[in-house]
């Protein structure tokens, strides 16, 4: 619960910002910067949803959803379930709104929760977790978390240690009290490990990798 206090008031704060990197509601200057400088997160989110086929046919936990890019997304595309569960409250209210407005209110949930206090009496087919492990200081409880509730195979990333976004990231977010961690492919290796996980594909994207694994017993 201490680290769920300590990341809802900079998300809360972030609801516009962060959502305007998907919506594209910018400057045509804003939107050209995106395109060079966050290629990477429109990239994940391409390849997690190809990844997700057949979607019809699966459940989902989206951890960290923020304002449900990739919840609301797959359930537009005929998830069976899609649960979204993020630390701030504001994010949660666009999840539930947008659904709500475009009529998918059967298939999704967004809930307000961290990973480790979130008790659902099921696993799901895919787990997601996109640019959540970023800040967390010691992700292995919340990965060991996340296998325990994935089926078959969960998606990941992680930003990458050694890159040009490090230390201007770094230097950002201090700034707004918010701390960010950053991975070597051979740490990776090593948590996904310890989680769990059995079979492990990392892709680099750019400043950050992009995490397919398998748990042990899927």
């Amino acid at each position: 619960m201490k680290r769920m206090l300590e990341q809802k008031d900079y998300w809360d704060s972030e609801v516009e910002r962060f959502d305007a990197i998907y919506s594209r509601k910018k400057t045509r200057l804003g939107i050209l910067l995106d395109k060079i400088f966050r290629k990477a997160m429109y990239q994940r989110l391409r390849l997690t949803l190809k990844l997700s086929e057949p979607i019809q046919k699966r459940t989902f936990l989206d951890v960290g959803c923020g304002t449900g890019r990739y919840s609301l997304e797959l359930a537009r595309r005929g998830a069976k379930k899609v649960v979204g569960i993020d630390v701030s409250g504001r994010m949660i209210e666009v999840c539930n709104r947008r659904a709500k407005k475009e009529n998918i209110e059967d298939r999704t949930r967004f809930i307000l929760t961290d990973i480790m206090e979130y008790e659902p009496d099921e696993t799901f087919d895919i787990c997601i977790g996109m640019g959540v492990l970023d800040y967390i200081k010691d992700p292995l409880p919340t990965l060991t978390r996340i296998r325990g509730l994935t089926k078959e195979k969960a998606f990941l990333s992680f930003p990458v240690l050694w890159s040009w976004r490090t230390l201007p990231r770094k230097i950002r977010l201090g700034l707004k009290r918010c701390p960010v961690y950053f991975y070597t492919r051979r740490r990776i290796y090593e948590l996904i490990t310890d989680a769990g996980f059995k079979r492990i594909t990392i892709k680099q994207m750019g400043p950050m990798y992009f995490v397919i694994v398998v748990p042990d017993n899927p």
